[in-house]
């Protein structure tokens, strides 16, 4: 490595940010704001054809739709590999849900909105009940000898 280059390796930089192109803060269509500030760089015009090809096979339903609704992220942190979080009792409903159909049931709710809601997932957290951990002792009690 040349010299110059490695004593730069060890100098501060300031941080630098991702500046994704975007409509301006305040931008109004038929007097309504604007909430696909940044979704509208790839759904307004035919810039992209492929990315809105992919978007309405993924269920955008149409045009309209397709210009003017917000994307909105649903995080969901379920996974099928992890048995420790499957069931979870929601006192509003006294139904029981999968953790993976709260992030269902937020979806359908951010799509009454007229918004188009993507759901995606995170990282599984585990207490380590598999494991037999620490997180054991505490999410099932003492383990049995």
């Amino acid at each position: 490595m040349d010299a110059s280059n490695q004593a730069k390796q060890y100098e501060r930089e300031e941080p630098r940010f991702l500046d994704f192109p975007h409509l301006p803060n305040g931008t109004t269509r038929d007097g309504k704001p604007r909430l696909n500030r940044y979704s509208s760089v790839l759904t307004n015009d035919h810039d992209f054809p492929g990315a809105q090809a992919m978007l309405y096979a993924a269920g955008v339903p149409d045009r309209a739709a397709m210009k003017n609704y917000p994307h909105v992220g649903v995080a969901s942190v379920w996974w099928e590999g992890n048995p420790c979080k499957i069931n979870m009792e929601l006192c509003l409903t006294q139904r029981k849900f999968l953790v993976l159909d709260l992030g269902k049931t937020v979806k359908d709710a951010v799509k009454k909105q007229e918004m188009l809601a993507w759901q995606y997932n995170t990282i599984g957290v585990s207490d380590a009940i598999t494991m037999g951990g620490e997180g054991r002792r505490q999410a099932r009690g003492p383990v049995q000898s």
